[in-house]
């Protein structure tokens, strides 16, 4: 009997444990009344990450659109996800509705790595101010101008010149493209470029792609924060929350405590964005209807976010255009015949070219949309409940704005898997920019440097294809048409030739 009463008692705790987990996975993983669909089968802890992990993100999302619509729910862990699909969807959420979708979601991470300051990681009153006096200033130091325009090209030019060092033998472009870009951004943000060897900026290159590699990690630990108490750095988190400690404090941070200390001596600069800013501070702080948000906590992170925004998006499209000048030659050579036409090569591309180089225009077009670089843009959230498409979506959900199914949806492009640039030439010849063309995503959070990236690829793109004809190494091997999807969906490593055209320019030459 007193064996028998011990094995009841170990299946009624049995029972009791199984009930018990049931009961926090039932309550961790339920879906709110009113929500949107998606899958059912929900891991305790995990969601639907198992899942998650059989595809990309993306070729999922497309697979759960197609079976619970444009407006569907997951679990990341017990943080429930809203997955917006389709560009009426997107315009009724980010435009339509932009009250209620242009909030960042809290992130425990960067509120303990940042404070949560800055323009790419807050909402409300504080991103209004930031996002408005950043565009101010970059407005006003030349973005989208031809001022500006003529310090890329000579950025451009050196650029050039060290990739023809090379004399034709197979290299990794990816460090000197994000140099050479890097160098426009700090122009604007510090008032001086550097040296592509320069110790201290190849540093700081070298953290941000850190930030940006184990960006990926972070999330999973966003999602699953009982990983933070885990011994190790199994997740790379702490590397990630260093990387960007050492970025702001021994990068940033000297250039903006060494603008501080000319201004308290009287040398009011204000030609870079840092100067200007600094301007900015003094002029709230004087008047009665002066934002206390533009202050010198928001400086540092501001600058943070435009750095690295401003580095790698068009560093990885011009990487992504050369993996596809490889694949399709021919569209190398239209695009060298168009130049050679219009612009010869007696002078380099100007931005002044640029209504006439229509195919240029395009083939930059169709890499924005076929490479998708930010094909779930960035999260955004619900401040409050809120009724959208027929479902209640509640307040702090998660919500992914999926551009990935407007630029690869067949209703729109008819051909999305093909990279075709003449979709965007229309039958009069002109450059053709339909409205579901969206790679820097829509609405108030749309990126801040769309017009400095876009006109930073022409001058760059333009000018490589006029001075070098780009081929793969001579054992024939051709990239990877598969991307790695981190915080950005980037090229694989590859190695090209850049081989010098019969002719070159004069400032080559020069």
């Amino acid at each position: 009997m007193a064996i028998l009463k011990e094995i009841l008692d170990i299946n009624t705790g049995l029972a009791l444990g199984v009930a018990v987990l049931s009961l926090l996975w039932w309550f961790s993983v339920r879906r709110p009344a009113g929500a949107p669909p998606g899958p059912w089968l929900a891991v305790p802890l995990l969601g639907h990450l198992l899942l998650m992990m059989k595809k990309d993100p993306p070729q999922q999302f497309a697979a759960w659109r197609r079976q619970y619509g444009d407006v569907f729910s997951l679990y990341l862990g017990s943080q429930l996800v809203v997955v917006l699909n389709g560009y009426k969807v997107l315009k009724e959420a980010l435009v339509n509705n932009a009250d209620t979708f242009s909030d960042r979601p809290h992130l425990p991470l960067m509120d303990f790595a940042t404070k949560s300051k800055g323009v790419s990681d807050t909402s409300g009153v504080v991103w209004k101010d930031q996002r408005k006096v950043s565009l101010d200033i970059l407005r006003e130091l030349g973005m989208g101008k031809n001022v500006l325009a003529v310090k890329v090209q000579e950025e451009i030019k050196e650029y050039i010149r060290v990739i023809s060092e090379s004399q034709g033998q197979p290299l990794d472009l990816r460090h000197l493209t994000q140099a050479s870009v890097s160098n426009n951004i700090c122009s604007i943000l510090f008032g001086k470029r550097f040296e592509y060897d320069d110790d201290v900026f190849r540093n700081s290159l070298r953290l941000m792609d850190h930030v940006l590699h184990d960006g990926g990690a972070g999330a999973v630990v966003t999602f699953l924060p009982f990983l933070r108490h885990l011994p190790g750095d199994f997740f790379k988190l702490k590397h990630l929350v260093s990387s960007i400690l050492l970025l702001l404090n021994e990068f940033i941070k000297p250039f903006v405590d060494e603008h501080n200390r000319r201004y308290e001596e009287g040398i009011y600069e204000d030609d870079d964005f840092i100067g200007a800013y600094i301007r900015e501070i003094h002029h709230h702080r004087n008047r009665q209807s002066g934002s206390p948000h533009i202050n010198d906590v928001n400086l540092p992170k501001t600058v943070f976010d435009i750095f690295i925004a401003g580095t790698d998006s068009t560093s990885t499209a011009i990487l992504w255009t050369l993996v596809y000048f490889l694949h399709h030659p021919d569209v190398q050579d239209k695009c060298y015949e168009e130049i050679h036409r219009v612009v010869g090569t007696e002078r380099a591309p100007t931005i002044q070219d640029r209504p006439q180089l229509v195919y240029m225009e395009a083939v930059i077009m169709e890499v924005l949309r076929y490479a998708n670089i930010s094909p779930l843009s960035v999260p955004h959230t619900t401040p409050c409940d809120v009724e959208f498409g027929g479902y209640t979506i509640p307040k702090g959900t998660f919500v992914f704005p999926n551009l990935d199914s407007v630029m690869r949806d067949p209703e729109i492009w008819g051909d999305p898997d093909r990279f075709r640039p003449e979709r965007f030439i229309g039958e009069d010849g002109k450059l053709w920019r339909p409205e579901e063309f969206i790679p820097f995503s829509m609405g108030r959070r749309v990126c801040m440097g769309e017009a400095l990236a876009r006109m930073e690829l022409f001058l760059y793109l333009s000018s490589m294809v006029q001075h070098f004809q780009f081929l793969p190494p001579e054992t024939g091997e051709l990239p990877s048409l598969q991307g790695l999807l981190g915080v950005a969906y980037t090229p694989k490593h590859f190695k090209v030739r850049a081989v010098p055209r019969m002719c070159s320019t004069k400032e080559t030459s020069e």
